[in-house]
């Protein structure tokens, strides 16, 4: 019965293998990619190294020694965390965490290359094409993460490895797609849109080479099931339900279309607000590239050609999301949307793949080097804002210290209002980078924002001071005992509290 059944339905894609020899043959390619994108990749972030900087929750982690994942269902992520770093207990061991998610990144992007790119020979268009796989700037978030970045990146690996597997036949691909589904979710489930994103710009590629509808669709349908059995499963079997900042709740039936095209809309909306308009200009470019070359190559009659790609790279910017614009409540945040720079790459990818269009593949550069030039001016901007965060709280302790009830070893009440905002540097950038202003968080502040407020309270040894959230002191009537340029200080015997200005 088994060989009755692999013979039926091992045929299915033998006719829809990837147009090159086996994955063996090209190992070498494979590994010239890998080398020459690790080595940008690398270079890219030194910036972002070298800045040093404990991004949001890496304040927590590095003062706790907590991995903190599997709240959110990221199992993969404390598995793992926990044999790279030796320990349960999570030490800093930045930046071996960041050079490991730049080997993930490398091998992600020779991979797709190596699935897309029909010519099987080392191309420095296509090297540069995918270069917003790891470097857009909503990646630069996932990268600034001491802790959390291989994870993020191994994200996107598991989204795109299956697809080496789809010309080995049915069983090995299905299987390798639900797997990677799984560790997908379990790891960081932002990129929960790569993979059909993938599969829809390779049902079109089949669809324009002339491949036959019955093929396509058998392909489209086995990618289609083994990704949602694989959804399915996570959600019925590993997910825990989240509600706060964000939720992986859905909305009701009658609800669920109104709201996803709301969220899509929010989404796009964020993205016009974040990029700078040099960036979006060129990205239109791109899209407006890749219709052209999907209708001037396809092998079906050109003004049928020309409305299927439209659909085809609407449908994949739809999906750059994920799952996230589904969601009763998702998260709008940098790290949540790198999705939109996989779709970048894979149009640069395509345009990287056709002849004669040296124009296209020139706007490509430049959106690579803009993407490099901002991740170093991103980098500096956070050694620029660590640099202003420990002036700010070095002058607050210091006149802490020389108050008098502070002379006295009763514990006091100390809490914080307002907060320092960004650093001048960086608030004297032009008006159109929002997207470091997004990317930069507020690193000393008030109760609106937890993580504003971990730096100070648990990287100093503050002696006799207690962090108690329960309290307002902006509502108590204290005496000021201190009144400086940067902050003022109230307080009496038992209560403190501090107005940063």
């Amino acid at each position: 019965m088994i060989g009755i059944f692999k013979n039926k339905i091992k045929p299915l894609f033998n006719n829809l293998s990837i147009p090159f020899k086996d994955m063996k043959d090209h190992r070498s390619l494979i590994i010239k990619n890998f080398i020459c994108l690790a080595i940008i990749y690398s270079i890219s972030i030194i910036a972002i190294i070298r800045a040093n900087f404990k991004y949001i929750d890496d304040l927590g982690r590095v003062a706790g020694g907590y991995a903190g994942w599997s709240n959110f269902s990221r199992y993969t992520s404390s598995f793992l965390s926990t044999v790279i770093h030796g320990d349960t207990y999570l030490t800093d061991i930045s930046p071996l965490t960041q050079l490991l998610a730049v080997v993930i990144l490398a091998l992600s992007s020779a991979i797709l290359l190596y699935i897309l790119m029909e010519k099987k020979t080392f191309s420095i268009w296509g090297i540069i094409a995918v270069l917003p796989l790891g470097l857009s700037p909503y990646f630069l978030e996932c990268i600034s993460y001491k802790y959390d970045s291989p994870y993020m990146a191994l994200s996107i690996l598991a989204s795109i490895f299956p697809f080496i597997l789809y010309s080995s036949g049915y069983i090995f691909y299905s299987i390798a797609s639900f797997i990677g589904t799984i560790i997908m979710c379990t790891t960081y489930q932002a990129a929960s849109g790569i993979y059909p994103m993938i599969v829809v710009l390779l049902c079109f590629i089949f669809w324009s080479k002339g491949k036959q509808i019955k093929d396509i669709f058998k392909f489209l349908i086995v990618s289609v099931l083994s990704y949602g059995i694989g959804m399915l499963f996570f959600r019925v079997f590993l997910m825990l339900p989240a509600e706060g900042y964000v939720s992986n709740s859905i909305p009701s039936i009658s609800q669920i279309i109104p709201e996803t095209i709301k969220h899509l809309y929010q989404y796009f909306m964020q993205i016009i607000t974040d990029f700078k308009n040099i960036w979006l200009i060129l990205i239109v470019l791109m899209g407006i590239a890749c219709l052209y070359i999907a209708t001037r190559d396809s092998t079906r009659k050109k003004y049928f050609a020309l409305p299927v790609a439209i659909i085809t790279f609407g449908i994949m910017a739809l999906l750059c999301f994920g799952l996230y614009p589904v969601l009763s409540n998702p998260l709008y945040d940098p790290r949540a949307m790198y999705g939109f720079g996989v779709f970048i790459a894979l149009m640069g990818v395509f345009i990287a793949n056709a002849i004669k269009v040296y124009p296209a593949k020139i706007v490509c550069f430049a959106l690579s080097w803009l993407f490099i030039g901002f991740s170093f001016t991103y980098g500096n901007a956070l050694s620029e804002q660590i640099n202003w965060t420990n002036f700010r709280v070095t002058s607050v302790i210091q006149d802490l210290n020389d108050l008098e009830v502070f002379k006295t070893d009763e514990i006091k009440t100390v809490q914080l209002a307002g907060n320092i905002g960004k650093s001048p540097v960086i608030n004297n950038m032009p008006q159109d980078y929002q997207m470091l202003n997004r990317l930069v968080p507020t690193t000393f502040g008030g109760t609106d924002w937890y993580w504003q407020q971990e730096y100070f309270y648990s990287y100093f040894g503050l002696k006799n001071v207690k962090w108690d959230v329960t309290k307002d002191l902006t509502t108590y009537d204290l005496p000021v005992i201190k009144d400086t340029m940067y902050h003022t200080i109230k307080g009496n015997d038992e209560y403190v509290l501090i107005e940063l200005k």
